[in-house]
């Protein structure tokens, strides 16, 4: 007879239980980590690409809107003060629009356009600066004296080429000291930085580089040319409204003149004793000669720009 199978007790089946119950609690956090890792997998399978194209766009958007165009430069001259740097970053923006500071072109039109506002001789180097400005090294033109002609005031340099600035006829400033040229024959240039024409304007020129950095060169007020066609003579205008005959202009060396360092001697000597280089309003000194002259002030065909010149100083 087989021997009847014993029934697990309470106590077993309880402990049966909780052993299966506990291998579930283990695979559940098993599970669960799996599927975490699958998805964190997901999302950066499909994230990172969306993440870059967004930073792509982002930096395409800045690019694109970043037109800067301030200039700056390397070296300025003190005379090419802020207003005139104002306009040349305007016209620098202007030329460059909306172009991304990535495009290449923008520096060879921003170049053009610094060229073409007439303060530069040589657009030496230029680069990007930051936020979209130009970094420049230029050399530039350097004003020295004004041509009257008619009811103008035309900027040049020592050489006579047109500069982007002119004034009403007595209008310029006090400062800095521009020697006026009085009496040209032949208009202003056509266009900004050409050379103004004239061989009585090129000898007026030549006469105002060639005492330019004399002591006593803020006392001449003008150089008047009317008579270099016709007689070959040169006149300066002074502040206090003396004229005094140069003669040649003072390359052009003639045993008829003293040469020019005497005609320089004699006006240092003038300085140095009294401060003064002219004989007073209304006579005229002669230097030509090989004994200076003084005779009573003989108008010519340049009165009226001379006394407008001697009327401007006087009230300064």
């Amino acid at each position: 007879m087989a021997r009847k199978k014993n029934s697990p007790t309470f106590s077993q089946r309880l402990a049966d239980l909780r052993t299966r119950a506990l291998g579930e609690e283990s695979r559940i956090p098993a599970f669960v980590s799996v599927a975490f890792v699958l998805g964190l997998v997901g999302l950066t399978w499909w994230g990172v690409p969306k993440l870059r194209e967004r930073l792509r766009d982002q930096t395409t958007e800045a690019l694109a809107s970043d037109v800067g165009g301030a200039v700056s430069y390397t070296e300025l001259p003190a005379w090419f003060d802020e207003k005139r740097q104002a306009q040349v970053t305007s016209r620098v923006r202007s030329a460059v629009g909306d172009l991304s500071s990535i495009d290449q072109t923008r520096l060879s039109r921003a170049r053009d356009a610094m060229l073409s506002t007439g303060w530069f001789d040589e657009i030496k180097q230029i680069s990007l600066a930051d936020g979209g400005g130009f970094l420049v090294d230029a050399k530039f033109l350097v004003p020295f004296a004004i041509v009257r002609h008619g009811e103008f005031d035309f900027l040049v340099t020592p050489e006579g080429r047109l500069m982007p600035m002119e004034w009403k006829a007595g209008h310029r400033p006090a400062t800095p000291h521009y020697v006026a040229i009085l009496g040209a024959t032949e208009p202003a240039p056509g266009a900004i930085g050409d050379q103004w024409r004239g061989a009585d304007l090129a000898a007026g020129l030549e006469l105002a580089r060639a005492i330019a950095s004399e002591d006593w060169f803020h006392l001449v007020a003008g150089v008047e040319i009317t008579r270099f066609t016709a007689e070959n003579a040169l006149v300066l205008v002074t502040q206090d409204g003396g004229r005094i005959v140069w003669g040649r202009a003072p390359d052009d060396r003639s045993v008829a003149e003293v040469p020019t360092e005497t005609k320089l001697a004699t006006l240092d000597y003038l300085f140095r004793s009294n401060g003064r280089i002219d004989a007073g309003g209304g006579r005229t000194l002669d230097l030509r000669g090989d004994l200076v002259t003084l005779r009573a002030d003989t108008r010519t065909a340049a009165a009226t720009d001379t006394e407008s010149i001697e009327s401007e100083t006087a009230s300064r």
